[in-house]
């Protein structure tokens, strides 16, 4: 990644004599990333719980149900494989024989979910509910993604653990 370029303007990087090398490793990507321990890239524990009840403590009543209600959602679905994903498993092995088997969480349809944010009276309009989620997508809060039929799937990409751990904490408090 060339960060220095962002560091130095043209005229100080002049006076370096900078050596490129190509270091492309060609390895699966999670290989490259298995090593890292960041509490940025963490997606479960302590700290994702404690962002996670931050932001959604400065958003609206119904913002917090919308979030609830696909939590639910994906925690009540986490064995059904036609949610969770795990009949896509990819298998494949790098260069020094380690296997990783990756499940593909599909995740919940955003008609399905739009619908079930009406029926418990949420949002009054697919726009209401597409800003809502733009809002979860700008905090990390959810990830969506097109499927192979183009329809769009919304999912929370927190470990099972933390996302139980947030509902048990909502329950308390509500």
């Amino acid at each position: 990644m060339n960060v220095f370029l962002k560091v130095w303007d043209q005229s100080k990087q002049s006076l370096y004599n900078w050596l490129w090398y190509e270091t492309t490793t060609y390895s699966p990507y999670i290989e490259e990333t298995s090593y890292e321990n960041s509490l940025l890239v963490k997606r479960s524990g302590a700290l994702a719980l404690s962002s996670l009840t931050h932001v959604l403590r400065s958003l609206t009543p119904n913002a917090r149900g919308i979030f609830r209600l696909l939590a639910e959602y994906q925690m009540s679905n986490k064995d059904n494989p036609s949610y969770t994903g795990y009949r896509h498993t990819i298998r494949f092995t790098n260069d020094h024989d380690q296997r990783y088997d990756l499940a593909v969480i599909v995740g919940l349809s955003f008609q399905d979910f739009y619908q079930q944010c009406r029926e418990a009276f949420l949002v009054n309009s697919d726009l209401t509910l597409r800003a809502q989620l733009t809002e979860f997508r700008d905090h990390k809060l959810i990830r969506t993604k097109k499927g192979p039929d183009g329809v769009e799937y919304l999912l929370i990409p927190l470990d099972f653990g933390t996302i139980t751990d947030f509902l048990d904490m909502e329950d308390k408090e509500g």
